[in-house]
């Protein structure tokens, strides 16, 4: 046998080898799951959009109707963090989490109405809010879906942590004293991984968080159309974010 035939023999041999060898290990990888439940934790980050909030202006007032009236506000964006325990209790699914967001709504189309004496004026204000939640509580993974896609549900609770400033015209508040909110929470999303443990996750969160301030404008008086009016100065609010929070983030279990 020659030289050229013994070599053309052992290339064809190894090509063998090695395209078995490669299709073996491709199929190992195609069969390996992109759910990995023996992996304890995941750790995701996403963004957000809260669908709307309410400020109530006058939480100091002895009339319970003006007390808990309201202004609706505009919703906002935000982002946020979350990290899940998955201890494997029973293969039931269940998982504890522990979140913190950051969060903005800015609305500039609100108005303040003003009466002194006979005179009464009307102005446009800007209320900017900034919500910082602690939520802590667990997610169940429902018994339906499949290797790559999955139902959750949950709840928990959490503490609301936040600021605001009001600007009329060239006025601005500075912030007295702020005190958090506590509010349950119940959810539901949706898990599909495009990788192993890899995976997009999509979610709906009801909440009624909330923060109160105490705020202060630098003058007692405001200038209308040449009418001087009285501001309410300091002033006690509460800020609530209760509009369902829709987030889409990426999730990695480790």
């Amino acid at each position: 046998m020659g030289y050229k035939k013994l070599i053309v023999i052992l290339a064809l041999s190894f090509a063998s080898v090695g395209s078995t060898v490669f299709l073996k290990a491709q199929t190992m990888i195609d069969k390996s799951p992109y759910y990995d439940n023996s992996k304890k934790f995941s750790v995701s980050v996403y963004g957000m959009y809260i669908s709307s909030g309410e400020l109530q202006n006058n939480i100091n007032n002895p009339d319970p109707f003006l007390r808990d009236a309201s202004i609706e506000l505009k919703g906002g964006y935000g982002y946020g963090g979350e990290i899940i325990y998955n201890p494997n209790l029973y293969d039931l699914g269940i998982g504890f989490y522990l979140s913190s967001e950051y969060i903005k709504i800015t609305d500039d189309e609100l108005a303040l109405r003003f009466i002194e004496d006979s005179a009464s004026a009307s102005v446009r204000f800007i209320e900017e809010i900034y919500m910082i939640p602690f939520e802590a509580g667990l997610k169940w993974s429902l018994p339906v879906g499949s290797d790559r896609f999955k139902i959750y549900i949950g709840g928990g609770a959490g503490v609301y942590f936040g600021d605001r400033k009001r600007s009329i015209g060239q006025l601005r508040t500075s912030t007295i004293s702020k005190k958090p909110g506590f509010s349950l929470n119940v959810l539901s999303g949706i898990e599909y991984y495009f990788g192993r443990n890899l995976s997009l996750d999509f979610e709906f969160k009801f909440r009624d968080a909330s923060f109160e301030a105490e705020s202060m404008f630098g003058a007692d008086y405001i200038n209308i159309n040449g009418h001087d009016f009285r501001l309410e100065n300091p002033f006690r609010s509460r800020l609530l974010i209760n509009g369902t929070r829709l987030s889409l983030g990426l999730k990695y279990n480790f």
